[in-house]
């Protein structure tokens, strides 16, 4: 957390400014007592601080949280300053008008200085892993949180030293080797569909529970995968959280049994969006994943959707 707050100190100088000039310029009022807003927001922080240690918000929203108890913080101790400077605190109840200045600063930061601080921080894990001769892609960044796939969450002796690099808050392993496990191929199998009569087409049919598919059973399948298991990306992120693992693992236990031919992978954007980027991002962050879980033998392609409109989930799969 230091080391976050060590690269933010600029935004929390300018609060603090903004916070001094405030408590130098209201006038003295005649309020003994705390003020009633300075109160809540005290109990607000609290809480918000609480909610941070013990682990209830994770990724970029904890992050933007910190961003904002630091602006917070900042702001009132440069008001505090400036006011025992005119030796009276008398005039705390106006502070609450320097807070907009406050908030502006912090929008700034948590758009600024926190994406430039993630790129910093994914620099480092990425150092740290090819330095242990692992795949920096086995590794996703969400705030502080650092996630490792089943390929790195082998090596312990990486994950201890990820740990304790500087601003990385927690990290977690993601359990279970790539190869297919017994569990995985039961849920997955249990999307697919059951023949309706035995007077079905043959194109109708379930794909079999084991063994290779063709390509009209492989499309089915998957279909049922991304219907019961949709890749529900953080919003405007294309970030391989572990929701997103979990659920893109199960389309690699029906990708492995399809032929050998294209498959194409296509990203979806956030329903509203009018860039087409973060479509793009969120394929090819998918396709890099599935080649590292053990479909690199088939040929992929990573396509992201032109037009952002309402899906079903933020991935789909084509077979070409």
């Amino acid at each position: 957390m230091l080391d976050f707050y060590a690269h933010l100190w600029p935004w929390l100088a300018a609060c603090a400014v903004a916070g001094a000039a405030t408590g130098a310029l209201v006038p003295s009022g005649a309020g003994k007592r705390p003020a009633r807003w300075l109160i809540w927001a005290g109990l607000a922080s609290c809480a918000a601080a609480a909610a941070i240690l013990l682990g209830a918000v994770e990724g970029a929203a904890s992050l933007q949280i910190e961003s904002a108890l630091a602006c917070f913080a900042a702001f009132i101790a440069g008001a505090t300053a400036a006011a025992l400077s005119r030796r009276t605190l008398a005039g705390h109840e106006a502070w609450a008008i320097g807070l907009i200045p406050a908030m502006l600063l912090w929008w700034g930061a948590a758009h600024v200085a926190q994406p430039a601080y993630e790129a910093l921080l994914q620099k480092r894990i990425a150092d740290l892993a090819e330095a242990a001769g692992a795949d920096p892609a086995g590794l996703s960044l969400a705030g502080r949180d650092v996630t490792a796939s089943p390929a790195i969450s082998a090596n312990k002796d990486l994950l201890a030293r990820i740990a304790e690099a500087p601003g990385v808050r927690r990290v977690i392993a993601l359990e279970g080797p790539p190869p297919a496990e017994s569990e995985k191929r039961e849920d997955v199998t249990a999307t697919i569909p059951e023949p309706a009569t035995a007077a079905s087409a043959p194109t109708d049919a379930a794909p079999p529970a084991s063994g290779e598919l063709d390509a009209a059973q492989c499309q089915r399948a998957l279909d049922a995968v991304v219907a019961s298991d949709p890749v529900a990306f953080t919003e405007a992120r294309a970030t391989i959280n572990r929701r997103v693992a979990l659920a893109l693992d199960k389309a690699v236990e029906v990708i492995r049994r399809c032929p050998n031919r294209t498959i194409e992978v296509r990203g979806h954007g956030d329903a509203g969006a009018s860039a087409n980027t973060l479509s793009r991002r969120r394929a090819l962050a998918a396709e890099r994943y599935l080649r590292r879980e053990g479909v690199a033998g088939r040929k992929m392609v990573a396509v992201g959707e032109k037009a952002a409109q309402e899906h079903r989930s933020g991935i789909d799969y084509i077979l070409r």
